[in-house]
């Protein structure tokens, strides 16, 4: 057992960050390093950089980079201790915690401890019941998926579990934090949680069981119940089944999202492994924050009821903010993923998927479905629906489609295509004009402040060059800050790093990147180190050290003489005068310039 501190450097030891990555990306030799298509982005072109000498990776598509902590930690939505925690148990290191992290980690020890030992529970007693395994027999469930699963029962009595639990000796109060039984309110003990219901464990990245899902199989009208949030469980974050469709997600770059467990289940029993499910519950940005790191091409097939359909319309702006292509599978009315699976037609369900509709299409479908569309006056009132919709979407491109598409059912469809095409298409100007002044007239006056994104100027670009000899061991860190002290650097993430660099030259004598990039993970500086270690060109680590010294000098010196030009001119203007701090920094820089003649003001 060793101290948190020694642990980070043994699993750093003996985790290969190839064989880690190499996971969930297929990596190529591309010179000192390895390359490949990014996990955390969609990307046709590789960007995903993995160094063996440094133990590090970089995307220089979508920026991210770090060590195997970060990695994880990116990749499995995980803390640093939980990324750590994961890494220690797959090298084999047990690590020894003390004080209030202790105890916070002893927390999440101990609820993982006591769901496991519920599911073994639940398992054990899906065994003995006959009526729980024959719900599963008739919803096509098979053997291999109740042991994949972990699928289980929990008995039809009021404290099976909590009796279980306590032979155990798990202490019931922390079975109740961990949402397994709940405390009786007129009396003392525990009661369960889930009685007579059909027990869907809940897994994290790392098939660690974090929640439950039951079915009820008796008379209970909440037919699906979950675990409640814990320290371990947050609905809002976590996806039914991702443990085991996040490598197929990678390599399809798509994923399709169902409503329940059984849909999930169905649906990667099927052969669609890129399914996960949102346990009933509505789609969050974290959700697709989850899904984004995997891809960024959704299907959401959720069931034909009226509510499913909501689902679906609701969940689909949140993916569009994220970025993603999102489509929407037209379910046979009063059809779900799961029964459409269980009777083995894999092929309708693949062309029901290829079939699926762009968010803006479906709607459009949606608004004609809702009408007659045999009878004029039924035409008339779709075709006003489906401008509503029209009338929201800012391409005209789209607009034009869609218009064209829905002339078919305009009255005037008959005496030409055009005329129709010419009055939907006015229909939808006239809503869009309307809208346009509703939003001028409630719009503040004030604009919003542009933020405009400026590339790195020469003065940073030469100081990252300097920071880059250091790092690559052409220059020694103490001969660098004696020249320029860490504090002098002029750019926010080159002065953290040559600060963080100077910190560790001073304690050890050394640079030892690999623990920089971990201490100084989800930082500037971070994001900063891996850049220079991966990203930096042999040309420009050679430039003689004297010479990019010289250049630094030569940018600060025209920065300071404008600054000094700028704070002379406003001092003309009067905007400011003697004895404002802006003056007093005028005159500091003029006698650094220019010298100290009483004439220069």
């Amino acid at each position: 057992m060793v101290q948190i501190t020694d642990a980070v450097e043994e699993v750093r030891r003996r985790i290969d960050i190839v064989d880690l990555v190499s996971q969930d990306v297929a990596l190529r030799r591309s010179g000192r390093n390895l390359k490949g298509l990014c996990p955390f982005h969609s990307e046709k072109t590789p960007s995903f950089h993995v160094n063996p000498e440094r133990q590090i990776w970089k995307c220089f598509g979508c920026g991210a980079g770090g060590d195997i902590f970060s990695y994880v930690q990116k990749r499995d939505n995980m803390t640093f201790s939980e990324a750590l925690e994961w890494l220690a148990r797959r090298a084999g290191v047990t690590i020894e915690r003390g004080g209030r992290a202790g105890s916070a980690q002893s927390e999440k020890q101990k609820i993982f401890k006591i769901n496991e030992i519920a599911c073994e529970f639940f398992q054990e007693m899906l065994s003995n019941s006959e009526k729980a395994r024959a719900y599963l027999v008739e919803r096509g469930v098979s053997e291999s998926a109740i042991r994949k699963y972990k699928l289980g029962y929990a008995p039809d009595a009021w404290d099976a579990l909590a009796q279980h639990l306590g032979r155990k000796q798990v202490s019931l109060a922390e079975a109740a934090r961990a949402g397994l039984v709940i405390a009786r309110e007129s009396s003392e003990g525990y009661y369960d949680r889930f009685r007579d219901r059909l027990i869907f464990p809940i897994l994290d990245a790392s098939d660690r069981v974090v929640a439950f899902g039951g079915r009820t199989l008796g008379s209970d009208p909440a037919k699906y119940i979950n675990s409640p949030e814990s320290t371990v469980f947050a609905k809002n974050k976590t996806l039914y089944a991702l443990n085991f469709a996040r490598r197929a997600i990678v390599d399809q770059d798509q994923v399709i999202v169902v409503e329940g467990y059984m849909d999930a289940i169905a649906a990667q029993e099927a052969g669609f492994e890129n399914t996960v499910a949102t346990m009933g519950t509505a789609l969050t940005e974290e959700h697709v924050n989850v899904l984004a790191r995997f891809t960024k091409n959704a299907v959401l097939a959720f069931d034909a009821d009226s509510s499913g359909m909501a689902a679906a319309l609701r969940g689909s702006p949140v993916f569009e903010r994220a970025g993603f292509n999102v489509r929407i599978m037209v379910m046979p009315k009063g059809e779900d993923p799961d029964s459409l699976l269980r009777g083995g037609d894999r092929h309708r369900f693949t062309v029901m998927i290829e079939k699926a509709l762009p968010v803006l299409d479906y709607k459009v479908k949606l608004a004609l479905t809702g009408h007659d569309l045999r009878t004029d006056e039924g035409k008339t009132a779709a075709l006003k629906a489906a401008v509503a919709v029209l009338a929201e979407v800012e391409s005209a491109v789209e607009r034009e489609r869609l218009i064209k598409y829905l002339a078919k059912y305009h009255p005037n469809f008959s005496t030409g295509t055009i005329r129709a095409e010419d009055h939907i298409r006015s229909e939808v100007e006239t809503l869009r004009r309307r809208a346009v002044r509703a939003g001028e007239a409630g719009r503040s006056r004030e604009e919003p402040t542009q933020h405009i994104r400026t590339n790195p100027n020469l003065l940073e670009r030469l100081e990252k060059i300097v920071l880059g000899t250091i790092i690559a061991g052409k220059v020694e860190a103490g001969k660098v800050f004696e020249v320029i002290p860490a504090k002098e650097f002029t750019g926010e993430s080159t002065r953290q790093l040559a600060e963080a660099l100077y910190s560790q030259f001073l304690e050890l004598g050394k640079i030892k990147v690999e623990s920089l990039i971990t201490m100084l993970a989800d930082t500037p500086a971070g994001d900063l180190l891996t850049e220079l270690t991966l990203g930096l060109d042999e040309s420009e680590l050679n430039h003689p050290f004297d010479e990019v010294v010289r250049a630094i000098e030569r940018e600060k010196k025209k920065l300071r003489h404008a600054r000094m030009r700028a704070l002379a001119q406003k001092f003309q203007e009067g905007v400011i005068k003697k004895g404002d701090e802006e003056f007093e920094e005028y005159w500091r820089l003029v006698k650094e310039l220019k010298g100290t003649s009483s004439n220069a003001v």
